[in-house]
């Protein structure tokens, strides 16, 4: 059949475009819309397959399997299935279960009955090498795409890149299309307060203003300048 499907590993694309993007795999640290992110899925899957979308399966893991509100927006959309392993945190750490595991599955069993000519996987997995092996075996053509690396070097098992048929790199403009580093709340800066006796220098008053001040508090009169002798001019001399 002449349709292409994608197989989405949600891990591997948001955590390694967190990494590009905040500097961090950490997925709490990014936004993203989906609507948009599925849709250039869909269209650049088309454009580099020259084949129509049969679907796009998109793999991530939950807390006991229970689809959280990103998965619940994704299963609702158009063309896209969603697939959902086991979230488990081990030694303060977030770690999938049974993801690559279903998307092995998936793979070999859409080029096993030939459902479509073109995969495309967004993974850097190498437990996915067998399978990836046994679609091409099958004639499927395998398109392995990955998210640019934070350190312009492979985020992806180099067996899967010598393996597949073609390779793509969903670049940093590619990937701001439809997520965003999140702005963390900088350290408010601290309100600097003059030390005690610089305010007492700086609240006290001048010391003509103290002069008056006492001086009206008295009553007495301030000090009175000295009259000046004003000296005629000389008369003309006697004869």
């Amino acid at each position: 059949m002449d349709r292409c499907v994608v197989l989405v590993d949600a891990g591997y694309l948001l955590g390694a475009a967190a990494s590009l993007l905040a500097g961090e795999p950490a997925r709490s640290r990014i936004s993203v819309d989906h609507a948009t992110l599925i849709q250039g899925l869909r269209e650049r899957a088309e454009a580099e397959t020259e084949c129509p979308l049969l679907r796009i399966y998109w793999f991530d893991g939950a807390p006991d399997r229970v689809p959280q509100p990103e998965h619940r927006r994704l299963r609702v959309m158009p063309r896209v299935t969603v697939r959902l392993g086991a979230l488990t945190r081990s030694d303060g750490r977030w770690a999938q279960k049974g993801v690559d595991a279903a998307m092995h599955a998936e793979l070999t069993e859409l080029a096993r009955n030939r459902a479509c000519a073109d995969i495309v996987l967004v993974t850097g997995d190498g437990d996915l090498l067998p399978g990836l092996m046994s679609a091409k075996e099958h004639g499927v053509a395998v398109h392995l795409w990955a998210v640019q690396a934070a350190d312009g070097d492979y985020n992806q098992s180099e067996d899967l890149v010598a393996e597949a048929d073609e390779r793509r790199v969903l670049d940093r403009a590619w990937i701001t299309r439809a997520v965003r580093a999140k702005e963390l709340p900088g350290p408010c800066a601290p309100v600097s307060e003059p030390r005690p006796e610089i305010a007492a220098i700086l609240s006290a008053p001048l010391p003509e203003t103290a002069a008056a001040a006492a001086a009206a508090a008295t009553g007495s009169p301030g000090t009175a300048e000295a009259p000046v002798a004003v000296t005629a001019p000389p008369g003309p001399a006697p004869t």
